[in-house]
C-alpha cells in the first residue's frame, strides 16, 4: 500500500509540520511507502519520500507571516499522482496547496484520508472577533472535507468540535494517537549553559513558551499575565522565554523590563537544549486541536500550564504534570505561576510525573495506528471494488 501525503506545511517551525516529519522518519524505519509532497521554498529534510512541487504564485498569509499560501498548478500534482500512483491520498491541511490536491485526487478516484490539524474557524474567530466568519469557515471545512473516507482528530475534544461545527460525523472519525519523538525531547538535552548564548541568565528561573507568537495563540493573555505575576512578586526571579515567530515580537522592548524575552524560531539541538533547561512550560492557546508543543515539553521534563479550553488540556493530568486553568481567569495563572516557581519541590515533581506521564505517548504507536486505519480503509474499498 502508498500512502501519498500533502501538505501545506513541512519546512515550517511549527508542531503539525515536525509532526509530519517526524511519521515520515517512522516510515522509513518501518519501510512502509508514505510519500509526502508539498510546495514551499523553506528548507525541507533532504530524503527520496519527500517531494517539493513548483507553485505557479505564492504569498505571505494573512495573520500568519511566517507560513506561505502556496498555489500549485494543477498539471504538477496531477503529474506526481500519475507518477507515484496511490493506493490513498491523504491531505494533512486544507490550505491552497492541501485544497488544489484534494480537488484533483478526488477527480482521479483515489480515496481521501485527513487530519484536522488546525482548528481554522477558531482562529480566524480569534483573529477577527466575527461569529460570521467562523460560521462561514465553518461551511467552508464541511465543504472540504466532505468527500473524505475518514478524518483524524487530533484529540477528543476536537472530534466533538469536528461532529457538531464542520458535521464530520462519528462514524467517519477518530482520534489519531499523539505522539512526539521521545528521543529528540528529553531532560538530557538540558544544557547549564543554554541560556547564555541568547544573554540570558542561568541563575534566574525559566518560563518557557514554544510556538506562533500570535493572538490566535492567546499571546496578549500571556504577556498580561506575566506582568500581573511580575508586578505582584518581583521578588521571584525568573524570565519568560518566547520561541517562535509572530507579530507580537514586536513587543520585544516593552516587555523586556518585565524579563519577558523572545528568542525567535528554534529548531534542531536548540529547540532540544530550550525545552530540557527550562523549569516551567506555560501554553494558555485555546484553539489548538492538540498542542504537540506540550507533549515536548514534557518529554523534556516540564511542568506544563495549560488552558482548559482545546486539545492540550488532554495531554496533562491535572496537578501531576501541570494544571488546567481556565482561560478567562487570570488571577488563578498569576496564582499558578508564583506556586510552582516558589517551590522547587513541585517543580521536581512535575519534572519527574511529566516524563513518566509522556513515555506512553510514543511517536511509534501514533504512527502505527496512523498505518493501521489507512489499511483497513483500503482493504475495505478494495472488497467493495
Amino acid at each position: 500500500m502508498r500512502i501519498c501525503l500533502f501538505t501545506d506545511t513541512l519546512g515550517d517551525l511549527n508542531g503539525v509540520s515536525r509532526f509530519i516529519q517526524d511519521m515520515g522518519e517512522q516510515a522509513q524505519h518501518q519501510q512502509i511507502d508514505l510519500q509526502v509532497i508539498t510546495s514551499t521554498g523553506k528548507p525541507l529534510p533532504q530524503h527520496a519520500y519527500v517531494h517539493n512541487l513548483s507553485c505557479l504564485f505564492k504569498m505571505p498569509m494573512p495573520f500568519y507571516q511566517e507560513m506561505d499560501l502556496v498555489w500549485p498548478s494543477s498539471k504538477v500534482i496531477r503529474s506526481i499522482l500519475n507518477e507515484l500512483k496511490p493506493d490513498i491520498v491523504h491531505i494533512s491541511t486544507p490550505g491552497p496547496f492541501g485544497w488544489r490536491a484534494k480537488s484533483i485526487a478526488e477527480k482521479m478516484g483515489y480515496p481521501l484520508v485527513g487530519t484536522y490539524h488546525t482548528d481554522f474557524p477558531a482562529y480566524l474567530h480569534d483573529l477577527t472577533g466575527s461569529q460570521w466568519v467562523k460560521r462561514e469557515i465553518d461551511r467552508v471545512m464541511h465543504r472540504f472535507y466532505r468527500p473524505f473516507e475518514h478524518v483524524f482528530s487530533r484529540s477528543q475534544v476536537y472530534l466533538e468540535v469536528m461532529a457538531s461545527d464542520i458535521g464530520i460525523d462519528y462514524q467517519r472519525a477518530s482520534v489519531l494517537f499523539p505522539g512526539t519523538n521521545l528521543s529528540k525531547f528529553h531532560p538530557k538535552h538540558k544544557n547549564e549553559q543554554a541560556w547564555s548564548q541568547y544573554g540570558l541568565s542561568k541563575e534566574r528561573l525559566k518560563v518557557l513558551y514554544v510556538g506562533r507568537i500570535n493572538v490566535e495563540k492567546n499571546i496578549p493573555f500571556l504577556i498580561e499575565i506575566w506582568k500581573a505575576f511580575r508586578e505582584s512578586h518581583p521578588e521571584i526571579e525568573a524570565d519568560l522565554v518566547m520561541v517562535g515567530e509572530g507579530r507580537y515580537r514586536k513587543w520585544a522592548d516593552k516587555v523586556r523590563p518585565y524579563h519577558a524575552y523572545f528568542l525567535g524560531p528554534l529548531e534542531g539541538e536548540r529547540l532540544s537544549e530550550v525545552y530540557a533547561s527550562a523549569d516551567l512550560f506555560v501554553f494558555p492557546s485555546t484553539t489548538d486541536t492538540l498542542g504537540q508543543v506540550v507533549m515536548e515539553a514534557q518529554a523534556s521534563g516540564l511542568g506544563c500550564l495549560v488552558s482548559n479550553v482545546g486539545g492540550p488540556q488532554s495531554l496533562i493530568v491535572d496537578n501531576e504534570t501541570g494544571q488546567i486553568l481556565p482561560e478567562e481567569k487570570p488571577s488563578e495563572w498569576v496564582e499558578a505561576l508564583f506556586q510552582v516557581l516558589s517551590n522547587p519541590q513541585t517543580r521536581q515533581d512535575f519534572k519527574n510525573n511529566s516524563r513518566q506521564h509522556i513515555e506512553r505517548y510514543n511517536i511509534v504507536d501514533s504512527f502505527n495506528q496512523f498505518i493501521e486505519v489507512h489499511k483497513k480503509i483500503y482493504h475495505s474499498l478494495c472488497q467493495k471494488n
